[in-house]
Parts: structure tokens; C-alpha cells; sequence
């Protein structure tokens, strides 16, 4: 308490710690750009287009990995690829012209 870790802090920051060492860093990184896309509504395109870039690159790598000792990833990476896609539809429905006819 007020700054001294308790053995259950210690036990937790040890299985955060091996659950991210399990995780294909390209689907985290990927799950963060997504909801960082998603929060800002899409209007930089840089970090939607990044999250579903990383999100594909990681799913290709977990493919191939298939076959060693249980790679994990597959749903961070997922989750990066549809909130980015979601963001750049609000983005695209909010920020370009509509056509009127």
C-alpha cells in the first residue's frame, strides 16, 4: 500500500508480463494503432492504415507459426484490422464530400 508492491502485485506484473512475451508484438501493435485510429474518429488515416497493415503482417506470421507451440495473437490482431476499418468508414462518411444528385 501507497507504494510498496505486495507479493500479489509481484505475482501479477509477472503474469502480465509472460502473457505479453506469448503475443505476436505485430497484433499488439496493431490492436493499439486500431483503437488510437477509432478515438480520433479516423481523421489521421496514417494509424488506421498502419493498424490493418500490422494486423495482416501479424496474421501471416501466426500462419506460419502454426505448427510451433501454440502462437497467440490471432484475436489482438483481428480486433486491430475491424477498428481501424471502422474508423476510416466513420472518417469517410464524416470527412469527404457526399455526392449529390
Amino acid at each position: 500500500m501507497f507504494g510498496r508492491t505486495s507479493q500479489r502485485d509481484e505475482q501479477r506484473a509477472i503474469a502480465y508480463g509472460e502473457w505479453l512475451r506469448q503475443r505476436n508484438p505485430f497484433a499488439i501493435a496493431s490492436l493499439v494503432l486500431g483503437v488510437f485510429s477509432l478515438v480520433e474518429l479516423g481523421a489521421l488515416v496514417v494509424p488506421g492504415i498502419a493498424s490493418i497493415a500490422l494486423g495482416i503482417i501479424s496474421l501471416v506470421q501466426l500462419r506460419r507459426r502454426q505448427n510451433q507451440v501454440r502462437p497467440r495473437g490471432h484475436g489482438l490482431a483481428y480486433a486491430g484490422i475491424v477498428l481501424s476499418v471502422v474508423s476510416l468508414v466513420i472518417a469517410a462518411f464524416l470527412y469527404l464530400p457526399r455526392l449529390r444528385g
